[in-house]
């Protein structure tokens, strides 16, 4: 039972990866319409963790049989992909945090983080499709807006299972901005870091650092701990380029 509960949450992720699901909306920031909001609220994240994709696995078309041999094959690549953060001691939520709060800061603002920055994995916020929040309430005091964040995927993702299909870093972040009261949308995008999820149309795309880019699992498993220093990149420049959308 527990194995049919892991593939069904398996195939929901190839969903929101992969099919019709629909994509949050665009709306560019106004300082002057929002109200020139400068101290931000970030409000709790979902619980992520890195992890390793190919977005058109042949697998995942011949139903619970082929997306378990699919399952099968990737996990342990992705548990690979974790060892190799664990040993580096390496923290996307702490990276992200910094080089988020440097840029906004250089941009006048100040963000207020919650302690912890993301929820636990149980937790039962109801979100969107895409992470974000179906409603919310009323910001602290202190706080002239709440910025809600989420990551749909972060770690290696190809968009294939050939080689002309490379694994690169990748980084799926939809935010969206709300007044303090939580009853106006102020801004909401996507950036995405390697655009290989056919989903994710209209976003904000950022093209990845070309010096970590692997063919397959085996040249990906041969750069070590060196591909922890690409997803460090891609953190960063997701941060830089949503505080250069604000």
């Amino acid at each position: 039972m527990k194995r049919i509960v892991r593939l069904l949450a398996a195939a929901a992720t190839c969903l929101l990866m992969t099919a019709c699901v629909s994509a949050p909306k665009r709306q560019a920031f106004n300082a002057e319409v929002s109200g020139n909001p400068k101290t931000l609220q970030v409000l709790p994240l979902r619980h992520s963790q890195i992890d390793l994709f190919i977005v058109n696995n042949p697998g995942y078309n011949f139903g619970l049989i082929g997306l378990a041999i699919a399952e099968g094959n990737r996990k342990p690549k992705a548990e690979w992909l974790r060892s190799q953060v664990r040993q580096r001691e390496f923290d996307h939520l702490a990276v992200f945090r910094s080089a988020l709060e440097q840029a906004m800061a250089e941009r006048g603002y100040t963000l207020q983080f919650s302690e912890p920055m993301a929820e636990a994995e149980s937790a039962k916020t109801r979100r969107e499709a895409w992470g974000t929040r179906k409603q919310y309430v009323t910001a602290a005091a202190s706080a002239d807006a709440q910025l809600d964040i989420n990551f749909g995927f972060i770690g290696y993702a190809a968009a294939g299972s050939s080689d002309s299909a490379p694994y690169r870093p990748s980084v799926v972040l939809t935010a969206r901005l709300v007044s303090a009261d939580g009853k106006r949308v102020l801004f909401e995008d996507q950036i995405v870091y390697n655009s290989v999820f056919p989903l994710v149309q209209n976003a904000v795309t950022l093209n990845p650092d070309e010096r970590f880019r692997y063919p397959d699992f085996d040249d990906l498993k041969a750069a070590g701990p060196v591909v922890v220093e690409g997803l460090d990149i891609a953190f960063r420049a997701v941060a830089t380029e949503l505080a250069r959308q604000l």
